[in-house]
């Protein structure tokens, strides 16, 4: 997005705050969910339930995330900024250095995402183009894709966390966590 009008300072600061704020409440409500509510479902709810109501759960706050997105056509996570590197002409090194290292494939990039990061991050990071706000056959199969995957990581994550919790740490807690249904 070019910025070439007699307000650029203004703009520039617009669009800092957007981004700062979109970062800030998207890490939240993924840490909140990620830390809170999906190790408190599988604990209670034991690993197949729990894994199961988390996912939905997480679903549910993907689709919803990926509609405002769409909606607002706002670039409020800098990850329309890093497609646009990726995919425009590099001039210098530093440019290219970090082109080469975005281009390096899409199944790799995938898989590393979808380890890393929700099924929000993973699509609209994969999408075609930069400033594209329509979702196609394509990203649907992505979206449900590094669901599933992202999904059954950290599931596997949270319940072995749990599981190493119960079996060393709980005998040195007392009841005091038991309300997280943890000892």
């Amino acid at each position: 997005m070019a910025l070439k009008s007699a307000n650029q300072p203004i703009r520039w600061l617009q669009r800092i705050g957007i981004s700062v704020l979109g970062l800030t409440g998207n890490a939240a409500m993924v840490y909140g969910y990620d830390f809170v509510v999906y190790p408190y479902l599988i604990a209670n709810y034991g690993f197949l339930y729990g894994w199961l109501y988390a996912a939905v759960g997480s679903a549910i706050l993907c689709l919803g995330t990926l509609w405002f997105y769409n909606v607002t056509k706002q670039d409020w996570l800098l990850i329309e900024t890093i497609k646009r590197i990726r995919d425009d002409q590099a001039v210098g090194r530093i440019r290219k250095f970090f082109r080469d290292i975005a281009n390096r494939g899409d199944m790799l990039a995938f898989l590393l995402l979808s380890l890393r990061k929700d099924a929000f991050i993973v699509t609209v990071y994969m999408r075609k183009g930069a400033g594209n706000y329509a979702m196609t056959a394509r990203d649907w199969k992505i979206f449900w894709a590094s669901l599933l995957i992202s999904e059954t990581w950290w599931g596997l994550l949270v319940f072995g966390a749990i599981e190493v919790f119960r079996t060393w740490l709980a005998p040195f807690t007392g009841p005091t966590l038991n309300w997280l249904g943890l000892a």
